[in-house]
């Protein structure tokens, strides 16, 4: 019995043993990482999927969301205008309260300095709030506030000698540049440019100096360029450059020759190398830089023409090319390039007369147009086909006077580069364009060569008669007919073949309607048996090809 009972618990033993076991097995499926990597990737997938719904979502809303124009007409231009409006109201409350003996001088002076000071901490105090833009332009109005003070402390009042006016002003244009970094305010380094630009015109003094004036408004735009360049201020990038030539035109127009064109023309050009600077250094190609460059060196070259004798410009001129010949990185090349080619311009405007130069030109154009294919640069053709034109113009329309002259190497000139353009079209094109730079550029360069033709034919023979000189120019025509037919048919190009024929068909009709009463009927009849039997050879000679 006992021992029944024994091997009864050994048997339920033994079941919960094995019942214990299968929990196990279930417990560890369950808690094991493939069950986890198995029920996982379905979560995963849907949160994933809802990820760019929701990232999509967000950015649509972001895009769609609606201009804010209350803050933009309240918040942002309202203090914008009306702080002008206050400085206005300060200025003539002072004019009240002299006219009417409410103040004295000395009143005036400090209560300025006051009201500058409490829109500088009122400014300080709304920024901290969160009021950005109202605190930026408080700060702003500060400056020219402290700078009207001084000014009128030294000018009206002459509380103040000159020197400390200059220090006084020098010192709120510092201020101002402090804050601009400090506050990130563009609005503000605006203000201190425009301020610091007026500082030398409201100081009075008996013994004015050029080398001070100059010195000042060149290191004055050197220090905001700085800024603007650190800070990424483009407007105040622009504006130091304009204010800058604006001051020293100003201040030329009132002094004349009197000794200081040189120190401008150095303040100039100092302001152009710091801008070939600041774009060639310039980590990314930013749009304003490359086109305030091209603007500046356009005005330069109009400074150098008016400061500078024409050696010096010269010089000047040809280290600007080599400096713009200097390749920089592959994303500022083609920008470098055009200033190469205004440069090179500017150049050969100055190294000779244009009647003398004009093939300079162009070759630039033919040179600038290679270029221009050769990068695909759509900017670069354009000056290509403008000094092309311009200059190919120019030549076409001089008359031809004598047979050797500089005119009559000016037509060479201009159709052997026809020929060269062509040449650089179909080398730079795609093959189906081929055709058509070929018709096109055969068919002007015939017509070119027909006018150059007649005019050498006609300035040859002007001692001649009538008669003798139509029946040349006949004959000359009837040659170049010859000739383009001899061409097409050497080269197999069939294009100088039918421009031979039109050539030809010309001759017929100018022999028909103009050449008849000059000619006698012995040559009359000779010509026609000439171009007659022309015609029936290349008639014939067509046949042959075929």
């Amino acid at each position: 019995m006992e021992k029944e009972r024994i091997e009864e618990l050994e048997r339920k033993i033994s079941s919960l043993e094995e019942d214990v076991a299968r929990l196990k097995s279930l417990v560890y499926k369950t808690n094991s990482p493939r069950s986890k990597t198995v029920h996982a990737p379905p979560k995963q997938c849907e949160e994933t999927t809802k990820l760019p719904a929701q990232t999509a979502a967000k950015s649509s809303q972001a895009i769609e969301e609606p201009v804010d124009w209350e803050k933009v007409l309240f918040q942002t231009w309202l203090p914008r205008i009306f702080i002008f409006v206050f400085i206005i109201g300060v200025l003539w409350g002072f004019k009240a309260a002299s006219d009417y003996g409410l103040m004295n001088e000395k009143a005036k002076v400090v209560l300025g300095f006051v009201v500058s000071i409490g829109f500088a901490v009122t400014g300080r105090f709304q920024i901290k709030k969160g009021r950005l833009v109202l605190g930026r332009v408080l700060v702003g109005g500060a400056i020219p506030i402290l700078m009207l003070t001084t000014f009128a402390m030294h000018s009206l009042y002459h509380l103040a000698g000159p020197t400390l006016a200059f220090i006084l002003n020098a010192s709120w244009i510092i201020l101002g540049i402090i804050a601009t970094v400090f506050y990130r305010s563009q609005a503000l380094g605006i203000i201190s440019a425009v301020g610091g630009v007026l500082v030398p015109f409201l100081i009075e003094s008996n013994s004015p100096n050029a080398l001070v004036f100059i010195g000042y408004e060149t290191l004055l735009y050197i220090a905001f360029l700085y800024v603007a360049i650190k800070q990424k201020y483009s407007i105040l990038y622009v504006l130091s450059a304009v204010l800058l030539n604006l001051t020293l035109l100003i201040y030329y127009s009132f002094v004349g020759d009197n000794g200081v064109k040189e120190l401008l023309g150095m303040a100039i050009l100092i302001q152009h190398l710091c801008l070939i600077s600041s774009f060639f250094l310039s980590q990314s190609v930013l749009q304003v830089y490359a086109f305030t460059l091209l603007s500046s060196l356009a005005v330069t070259y109009g400074w150098l023409l008016t400061v500078f004798d024409d050696g010096t410009t010269t010089m000047v001129l040809l280290a600007l090319v080599i400096i713009y010949a200097v390749r920089s990185s592959k994303e500022k090349f083609e920008f470098f390039i055009t200033y190469l080619i205004v440069a090179v311009a500017f150049f050969i405007h100055q190294l000779v007369d244009l009647r003398e130069g004009v093939i300079l030109y162009v070759i630039q154009g033919l040179a600038v147009y290679y270029i221009a294919m050769t990068y695909k640069n759509l900017l670069h053709q354009l000056f290509s086909y403008t000094i092309y034109i311009l200059s190919a113009t120019y030549i076409l329309v001089t008359p031809i006077e004598q047979v050797l002259s500089l005119p009559t190497l000016n037509w060479l000139v201009v159709l052997a580069s026809i020929l060269v353009f062509i040449w650089i079209s179909i080398q730079k094109t795609e093959q189906d364009e081929h055709d058509t730079f070929k018709i096109g550029g055969s068919i002007v360069f015939s017509i070119l060569s027909l006018i150059f033709a007649t005019e050498v034919t006609a300035a040859g023979t002007n001692h001649l008669s009538a008669n003798p000189q139509t029946l040349i120019m006949t004959v000359v025509w009837l040659g170049l007919s010859i000739a383009a037919f001899v061409i097409g048919s050497l080269k197999t190009f069939k294009t100088a073949t039918y421009i031979g024929v039109g050539i030809l068909f010309l001759t017929l009709f100018k022999l028909v309607l103009y050449d008849l009463p000059f000619i006698p009927m012995a040559i009359r009849a000779l010509l026609f048996i000439v171009l007659g039997a022309i015609g029936l050879i290349i008639s014939r000679l067509f046949y042959k090809k075929k």
